[in-house]
């Protein structure tokens, strides 16, 4: 794969992730945890979706960080 190649899908997966994150937060910040039942259920939901958010976050750091190292290394044998 060439560089280009795998810098596009860097970014087209990057954009991915922060997608869905937003979509996530919006869905928190619309009231979609409130639609679920019990206050105990609403904690549940808001807790789960809010993990995700979490994780997106972590994949999408890990992701720059690996495209930073991939830059750097290609400028090296270059």
């Amino acid at each position: 794969m060439t560089g280009v190649m795998v810098s596009n899908i860097l970014t087209t997966f990057q954009e991915r992730l922060r997608r869905e994150m937003n979509d996530v937060a919006d869905h928190i910040a619309t009231g979609g945890c409130l639609s679920v039942g019990s206050a105990a259920d609403v904690a549940m939901e808001y807790a789960k979706q809010s993990g995700k958010v979490e994780g997106l976050a972590i994949a999408e750091r890990l992701l720059l960080d690996v495209a930073e190292e991939s830059e750097k290394a290609e400028e090296q044998d270059t």
